[in-house]
């Protein structure tokens, strides 16, 4: 992906131009995705036409990273005896408080800052308050805090969130070999499942899984949770048999086809 990243000024460059020429119209706007940070330099060239930066995800990413000299001088000031120097929290950045160094993106310590994939992000830190406005895919009451200092640090800010895929004549799952489907469809009618998954990369840690369970348990609300076998493991002791009246666990589940399910009404 290296040369990706290394090649895409230059291909932008090249493929405005083309349209430019084709159409005979100049552009007047330029709307990129916020890791395309040469957005405002195509702009500034055209007469300073408007660009607006569009963050895929929520705002507490964007923040983290928009902080990144700030973490990185605090990270080498913090004492790193017994490993547990990098566990400081972040009480300074707005909506930060209960998040530790070590949490924030990794991005953020990378040795060398000028490298494809941390220079891209880094340079978007530096060029998004040069931006017209940003837009994020979240909301104001999601994450308030972050949100108000962000508009202390950028022009404009919009939130266009949640943006959720939603097919509007669902497939049939390709392969649903735990029976996710049916389970939902045999819910009560007015009952609404939780349905848990963190991708199939990312298992949380075992204190987060444990934590998560009990929270279930307690609630007694059904729930569809996709782990994998080494988290499965970390589940409190007798909790599958306790919970197995009301909820169910699979390595994999077809989430397209879950998320459009009339039977679940949350998604952790």
């Amino acid at each position: 992906h290296e040369e990706f990243i290394m090649a895409m000024p230059g291909n932008y460059v090249n493929a405005i131009a083309e349209a430019e020429a084709e159409t005979g119209t100049k552009f007047g706007c330029f709307l990129t995705d916020s890791f395309l940070w040469f957005g405002g330099e195509l702009a500034a060239e055209r007469g300073g036409v408007p660009w607006i930066s569009f963050w895929t995800a929520g705002a507490c990413s964007v923040s983290a990273h928009l902080y990144t000299d700030f973490v990185r001088s605090l990270a080498a000031a913090t004492p790193t005896a017994n490993g547990n120097g990098l566990e400081q929290k972040l009480k300074v950045i707005p909506g930060m408080s209960q998040v530790s160094i070590s949490e924030m993106p990794g991005e953020i310590f990378a040795k060398d800052l000028e490298a494809p994939f941390p220079g891209m992000i880094y340079n978007m830190a530096l060029k998004l308050p040069g931006a017209n406005a940003v837009v994020l895919n979240s909301f104001q009451k999601l994450e308030p805090t972050v949100t108000d200092d962000l508009r202390s640090k950028l022009q404009k800010v919009f939130n266009i969130g949640p943006m959720i895929l939603n097919a509007s004549t669902p497939k049939p799952p390709l392969s649903d070999e735990h029976n996710c489907i049916p389970w939902l469809d045999s819910l009560p009618p007015a009952s609404r499942a939780v349905y848990l998954s963190f991708g199939s990369g990312i298992t949380p840690p075992p204190p987060e899984i444990v934590a998560l369970a009990e929270a279930l348990e307690a609630k007694r609300a059904p729930f569809l949770w996709s782990l994998k076998p080494h988290g499965v493991k970390h589940l409190p002791e007798g909790f599958l048999e306790r919970t197995k009246e009301f909820g169910k666990i699979v390595p994999w589940a077809p989430q397209v086809q879950v998320l459009s399910h009339p039977k679940v009404g949350a998604f952790v």
